[in-house]
């Protein structure tokens, strides 16, 4: 059995309170996953920052993520059901 394209989302103008939940989430995902013998790929496991480009640029320090001790990686730019996302927001 496969699942795939699983995506947390967290919206929150807290860097600090966003870092806490995720990280809180990934940590129960990780729990549920061992205790139902199923297994997470760590190397396609990513996160994505998603603000305005003022927004990002403001940003003092990147928050980071981790499953299990394994750092998740951040990217710029990711592919959800055949729609490309990228973490800067355009304002048309």
């Amino acid at each position: 059995m496969y699942a795939d394209n699983t995506s947390l989302t967290f919206a929150s103008a807290d860097l600090n309170r966003l870092s806490d939940r995720l990280n809180y989430d990934l940590d129960r995902v990780f729990i549920w996953l061992s205790a139902n013998k199923l297994t997470l790929n760590l190397s396609k496991t990513e996160f994505m920052l998603v603000a305005s480009r003022q927004k990002l640029s403001a940003l003092s320090e990147t928050p980071s993520f981790s499953i299990n001790e394994h750092p998740v990686l951040q990217v710029s730019s990711a592919k959800s059901l055949g729609v490309h996302i990228a973490k800067r927001l355009l304002l048309l």
